[in-house]
């Protein structure tokens, strides 16, 4: 599972506007107009999310089993087990470009291109071709496997992946997403947006907010605008004719994080509002693992205030 998490905007959907700094913000609107979820490895862990909220679930977040090419690219879990009659909601799949034992070189010279035609056939097979897919998802974070050594290369292997999965499942949507706060690439020291590869080969851009958190409005706002900071993202996809997402967002009571934070859950909500028109979906991570960030705001709540005012901005009490 991904470590992420924690993000930050405040971009207009029409001009895109620079972030606000307002006072703290009050309770404003609340409700959700726009396709929201939460992860989960079966659609009953999912759809808890709803009974905490009061409304469907719009995505499910899950990540495949990336010890070898089988469990990548041809297991039934997780898409079979988030079938259309299942789970009406979206699907959103983390796959990193390759297992553990393959690298970026292989995958750019199309060692890895029928494996990936396999995907989009499992994908077809049941009824989520139109599935997204976030592929080598946190490739700027030097703890993955899968991280850029090479800009070029990696673009390269990226490519060659969306356009052989494309080839057995033509709708699905592909993510390229960034873990912001890391405004470099591990080992070359390059910036992050050297590793984008083109728009032909991306439908969302997304990015994450893990440390440090985000308590007031300075540091908010200081992030946001990071190079690899969410202002920055939404600014770039709508240039580029993109949809944002954020596939995964939530509180950190682990080292670094905001602990129990309704601000932090205010904004979010603040900036959802602000770019629905623009926003593919969002989905809050709820994750009570120790070691992990240990977000949950439900079953258990570790964060009382900040479930609370969760339930009131994106709920329906």
């Amino acid at each position: 599972m991904s470590l992420s998490l924690l993000l930050t905007t405040g971009l207009l959907a029409a001009g895109l506007g620079a972030c606000s700094s307002s006072p703290e913000p009050g309770p404003g609107p609340t409700g959700v107009r726009w396709v929201s979820g939460a992860n989960g490895n079966y659609p009953a862990d999912v759809n808890a999310w709803g009974t905490f909220t009061g409304r469907e679930v719009g995505v499910a977040i899950v990540f495949t089993n990336r010890t070898d090419w089988y469990n990548l690219v041809s297991a039934d879990w997780p898409t079979a087990a988030f079938t259309r009659d299942k789970f009406p909601g979206e699907l959103s799949i983390a796959q990193p470009p390759f297992p553990k034992d393959g690298n970026e070189a292989a995958c750019a010279s199309g060692a890895y291109d029928g494996y990936w035609r396999t995907f989009g056939t499992t994908l077809t097979k049941f009824g989520r071709a139109d599935a997204h897919v976030r592929l080598g998802w946190e490739f700027n974070g030097g703890y993955n496997y899968w991280h850029v050594r090479n800009a070029e290369t990696w673009k390269t292997c990226f490519r060659r992946t969306v356009t052989a999965i494309r080839s057995t499942a033509p709708t699905v949507k592909i993510d390229w997403n960034m873990n912001a706060h890391t405004d470099k690439l591990p080992e070359s020291g390059q910036d992050v947006w050297d590793a984008y590869p083109g728009d032909q080969y991306v439908d969302v851009v997304d990015s994450y907010d893990f440390f440090p958190a985000s308590v007031n409005e300075a540091s908010w706002d200081r992030q946001c605008h990071q190079r690899s900071g969410l202002c920055t993202v939404i600014q770039f996809a709508h240039d580029h004719g993109k949809k944002f997402a954020v596939p995964e967002w939530g509180l950190v009571r682990s080292d670094g994080g905001g602990k129990d934070n309704p601000f932090y859950i205010n904004k979010m909500h603040e900036t959802f509002v602000a770019n629905a028109a623009n926003l593919a979906y969002e989905a809050y991570y709820n994750n009570s693992e120790q070691g992990n960030v240990l977000s949950s705001l439900y079953k258990p709540d570790l964060s009382p205030k900040s479930s609370k005012r969760y339930q009131e901005l994106f709920g329906t009490r």
